[in-house]
């Protein structure tokens, strides 16, 4: 950087050399520096008793507790400051853009052009990297450990010894003040405050370009889950996990001070070193002293003003609920907030209500999933399962389960009871007028509900509730709709109630059970677990919803082992050759089927057509493989 003849003839002063032990510690290539520079050594006793002006520079080398004793005197006197780390500084080296050996930095030192630069106090000791309020994993550990060098291959085990902390952390009652008088009262398991990017993790969260705008930020840490923990961790040590705003878990404040106080108190390390408990204040000196350091510093720390404070503090608890919190573990999802509460019991209630919104939209999905079922096409079906508005009074009906609330579960199932009516009124009037008795694949695959199916309702209903708890996702209800049919297998029962056929009936409704049980009981346990209801609560409900579950789980269970028994079976079957009075036989395209009597449908591959006594032998070894009697429908197909 390019100096005037004024600029230089203002920085003319006296260049001195400050190390805290003796002279002959130093290295003698660094010894001859110093003399070839022609620099004026002072020990630490001189220079202390010494007065400067501000045209003199000093070149500071030794431990960060003598280097913040100068820092303080180069404020109170305002000559130029320069800081040549030691070789057991690693990250004070990093931090001031200086590497190489110390002869050419101490040229470059006494050469290079100071600029203003901040400095951060926590009450009277200046503060290098930052310091920590409690716990703040994994930003803490890092400052706990400034002389070592992080690598980034032990990242890995950093975020597991984060995570293990995971069972020791505890949030406290905490009260932040502002240098403008703005009060923040919350709960937190501590805070990182500092005022340059001297923390990499923390430099991961907050992004920013530039620091030295005479304001301090603090990173106030409140886990309010072990997912949003989770989350925190791997924002704070992998870069590429950056998102464009701070973790749910992580609140700041930028301010030119701030007073921090907690109940109970939280112990407090500056720089890695131990200094007390709170309360404490901490406050930035703007452009404190005249500084020099590499380009690269100052392209990260280039001096500006900015008296605006800043508080992203949405996600913290506020003051009712941190007063909850502290008395509690981390829950494993994020507890909404009051708002959010309040916001999601009044649209559940709003869902749960039957409306002629409600009843045409049924009857009309209703006659679009029957047609769709009768034409066999998937995308009409499809169709009506976004049109059909019967998931929401079920999701109500499973917060009223869970908060054993009469008005809301009753109002739900009222709801819901209608709409299964309607439902199978309407297939079974269309299915009456119709001509047509033929069971087509749609029908006929909602007719073997299993345990998988159960599973696929459990699934859906966890999402169905996260995605109701958080308006951000809301869409995502669509892709629910579509996994977890409900009005399909409806139609499918209303359809052979048309039909007069009570089978067809049973196990298509038992469908719609089985996704009703799978929903309530899955969302009821995800409301739970997002706080809406306290566990003493929710027992009741959350019983009901088990039995519900294990009372469909049992011809679920039966249905499962039949669809395992076919499989076997089929592939057991499937390409089977057979040798019948020196002719090949192959089986291909095996079809089961259950109902009054078990047939088995398949192709057979023979070299020459089979007479009667041939089939009846090929159905003996059949069944004997299958270990049961069927009616075998078969068609030949001869190769040659």
């Amino acid at each position: 950087m390019s100096q005037s003849g004024e600029e230089k003839e203002e920085h003319s002063g006296t260049l001195y050399f400050v190390y805290e032990g003796a002279r002959e510690e130093l290295p003698e290539a660094l010894l001859e520096e110093i003399e070839a520079q022609k620099l004026e050594w002072l020990d630490a006793g001189e220079f202390f008793k010494s007065s400067f002006e501000p045209k003199d520079r000093v070149i500071a080398h030794g431990s960060l507790l003598f280097l913040k004793k100068i820092l303080r005197k180069a404020e109170a006197e305002g000559f130029s400051l320069a800081i040549l780390p030691t070789p057991k500084q690693p990250k004070l080296a990093r931090l001031l853009g200086l590497s190489g050996v110390e002869g050419s930095l101490l040229a470059f030192l006494g050469s290079v052009e100071p600029q203003p630069l901040d400095l951060l106090y926590a009450e009277e000791e200046p503060v290098f990297f930052s310091a920590l309020v409690g716990e703040a994993p994994p930003l803490g550990l890092q400052n706990m450990a400034l002389n070592e060098d992080l690598e980034r291959g032990s990242r890995l085990g950093l975020f597991f010894r984060a995570f293990w902390r995971l069972r020791g952390l505890r949030r406290v009652l905490a009260e932040v003040t502002t240098a403008k008088g703005q009060t923040l009262k919350t709960a937190i398991t501590g805070a990182l405050i500092f005022n340059r990017e001297a923390n990499s993790f923390a430099a991961n969260l907050l992004q920013e370009s530039s620091y030295n705008d005479g304001q301090l930020r603090a990173l106030l840490i409140s886990p309010l889950s072990v997912v949003s923990y989770l989350h925190h961790l791997m924002v704070s040590i992998y870069a590429r996990f950056r998102q464009p705003s701070l973790p749910d878990s992580v609140g700041l404040i930028k301010s030119e001070s701030l007073t921090i106080e907690c109940d109970p108190p939280l112990k407090i390390s500056v720089d890695g070193v131990e200094r007390g408990e709170t309360p404490m204040s901490f406050r930035v000196h703007p452009k404190a002293i005249s500084f020099c350091a590499s380009e690269s510093f100052w392209e990260r720390n280039h001096p500006t003003q900015s008296d605006k404070e800043t508080l992203r503090v949405d996600h913290l608890p506020k003051e009712d609920e941190a007063k909850e919190v502290i008395r509690k573990h981390l829950p494993i999802l994020t507890h909404a907030s009051e708002e959010e509460y309040k916001e999601l019991f009044t649209a559940l209630r709003a869902d749960g209500k039957l409306s002629s919104t409600f009843v045409i939209l049924m009857i009309l999905s209703t006659l679009l999933a029957t047609v769709g079922l009768f034409l066999n096409s998937a995308s009409v079906v499809i169709g009506a399962m976004l049109l059909a508005p019967l998931m929401q009074p079920i999701v109500t009906f499973s917060m009223g389960l869970l908060r054993w609330d009469g008005s809301l579960a009753y109002g739900a199932l009222r709801t819901v009871s209608v709409g299964v009516v309607l439902v199978l009124l309407s297939a079974l009037i269309l299915a009456a007028l119709l001509p047509f008795r033929e069971l087509t694949a749609e029908m006929a695959g909602r007719l073997h509900p299993s345990l998988l199916d159960l599973l696929v309702a459990v699934v859906s209903g966890i999402a169905a509730a996260y995605a109701k708890n958080n308006p951000k996702i809301s869409g995502s209800l669509v892709g629910v709709a579509i996994a977890v049919a409900l009005v399909p297998p409806l139609s499918t029962a209303g359809i052979g109630l048309g039909w007069g056929d009570w089978m067809m009936f049973y196990h298509a409704f038992l469908l719609f059970l089985t996704n009703f049980a799978g929903i309530v009981f899955a969302a009821a346990l995800i409301f739970m677990l997002l706080g809406f209801s306290p566990l003493h609560r929710a027992k009741k409900g959350l019983i009901y919803g088990v039995m519900m579950v294990l009372l469909v789980a049992i011809p679920l269970t039966l249905s499962f082992r039949q669809m395992v028994r076919d499989a076997g079976l089929l592939q057991t079957l499937e390409s089977r050759r057979f040798q019948l009075d020196g002719k090949a036989v192959t089986l291909a395209n095996v079809i089961l089927r259950h109902g009054k009597s078990d047939r088995l449908l398949c192709d057979l591959v023979v070299s020459a057509p089979l007479n009667q006594k041939e089939m009846q032998r090929l159905k003996t070894e059949v069944e004997r493989l299958a270990g049961e009697a069927l009616i075998m429908e078969c068609a030949q197909r001869i190769r040659f």
